[in-house]
């Protein structure tokens, strides 16, 4: 049996599959012209027509041929004007002003093509990681109508309020881990492509909720660049009250920014970071790889600080003969890669920087339709759509709770469900 690609990209495709075997199997006859009957049966047209008749004549005072005393304006004909919403593309016709009266629709604005909702919907696949292509594609085959690629992007530029806004709000102290990394992209910047980071901050809440809680992009993981991100979200209310642990990569410039911005947290260094930097520098890699990563990982499956540091002397006494290079690489700094031990009970968000970097690869993938930025503004705005996305998607996975309040003849209680 033929496996069926149900992807997002893929989506379209199988509709058309999915309607013509259905004419084939003469459960609706035509598809087509169902789908049709029923965009006419619910009269989009005629509900924006009336409308846009209701509002004019409560505008100007008067009804149509109405001889009243008070009226502002007169009608002078009309004008035909596409419209298009999540149901397709209607024509409607908007009435004229002989005096010029400016008649302002709640509906649309003046020379507004699209509902809003429309638009959305088009700056949402692309910030889930659906070529504009594709996404004309897809809104071409379920709505009838789609916008070009210079439109789409012009849409994206209306996050540039809200992106404001998450830069200047206010934070509340409310962390107790931070996680820091950055993500490498190219970006046309002094009119030549450059090699950017975006800087990451995710904060780990009291109650154990994760929040990227702002970005930058910057030349390089240097100590001025950390430490202007870290400054900022410190200058805006996050002064580390409850901060116990700040977790990053080995990069130099992000570990002294911290030392700065937040010196009585302690710093833990992403034990998977070391991890790779192990693998990386094996010189016999088919001979000792597997057994020198399995004893590795083993040390950071310790049950306490002390069986982890004595894992650790027996695996480099062993391997410093063997691979010299790799055993002096992974005892460099290994103590800050057990500094989660002191904090056992939460070493699933610090031990490693994975919670971070798992959004990063899913950043990764969807900035990835993207060759290359145009500007440092347009990259903002898609990095600023995706972190709004992913809040979106934790408020849905949120569990609901409901308070029933049962009232009884002598006392009320408070049921939880």
């Amino acid at each position: 049996m033929r496996d069926i690609n149900l992807s997002q990209e893929n989506l379209a495709v199988q509709w058309q599959y999915v309607k013509r075997n259905l004419r084939e199997l003469g459960v609706i006859a035509n598809f087509d012209n169902f789908e049709r009957k029923a965009h006419q049966a619910i009269h989009i047209e005629e509900l924006i027509q009336k409308g846009i008749y209701e509002e004019f004549t409560e505008q100007i005072g008067a009804a149509r041929y109405e001889h009243a005393p008070d009226r502002l304006d007169e009608r002078k004909g009309e004008y035909s004007r596409f419209f298009t919403t999540t149901f397709g593309t209607s024509e409607v016709m908007v009435p004229r002003t002989r005096d010029g009266l400016k008649i302002h629709y709640s509906l649309f604005d003046k020379y507004q093509r699209r509902q809003k909702k429309f638009d959305n919907m088009i700056v949402l696949p692309m910030i889930l990681g659906l070529s504009q292509r594709k996404q004309r594609k897809f809104f071409k085959v379920f709505i009838g109508d789609a916008v070009s690629r210079g439109t789409a992007s012009k849409l994206l530029k209306n996050l540039e309020g809200a992106l404001a806004e998450y830069r200047t709000r206010s934070i509340e102290d409310k962390y107790k881990y931070l996680l820091v990394d950055g993500l490498w992209v190219s970006v046309m910047s002094n009119d030549r492509l450059q090699k950017m980071v975006i800087l990451f901050v995710l904060g780990v809440t009291l109650d154990n909720k994760k929040e990227i809680i702002a970005f930058k992009l910057a030349k390089g993981e240097t100590e001025a660049e950390v430490s202007g991100l870290l400054n900022d979200i410190y200058r805006r209310g996050l002064e580390g009250k409850y901060i116990k642990i700040v977790a990053s990569d080995g990069a130099p410039g992000i570990r002294q920014a911290i030392s700065l911005v937040y010196p009585y947290a302690k710093w833990q260094l992403c034990h998977t970071h070391k991890l790779r930097n192990l693998s990386s520098n094996i010189r016999h890699k088919v001979k000792h790889r597997r057994r020198t990563m399995a004893q590795a990982s083993r040390i950071y499956k310790s049950g306490s600080r002390r069986q982890a540091i004595k894992r650790v002397r027996r695996f480099c006494d062993k391997w410093h003969t063997l691979e010299p290079k790799a055993a002096g690489c992974f005892e460099k700094d290994f103590y800050d890669t057990i500094t989660y031990y002191d904090f056992f009970e939460d070493k699933n968000f610090i031990s490693t920087t994975n919670h971070l970097e798992r959004d990063l690869e899913e950043v990764r993938r969807r900035i990835k339709i993207q060759s290359y930025f145009k500007s440092e503004q347009s990259l903002n705005l898609w990095v600023y759509g995706i972190i709004s996305q992913f809040r979106e998607e934790q408020r849905e996975d949120e569990p609901k709770y409901i308070f029933t309040l049962v009232k009884e003849p002598k006392y009320e209680s408070v049921q939880y469900s």
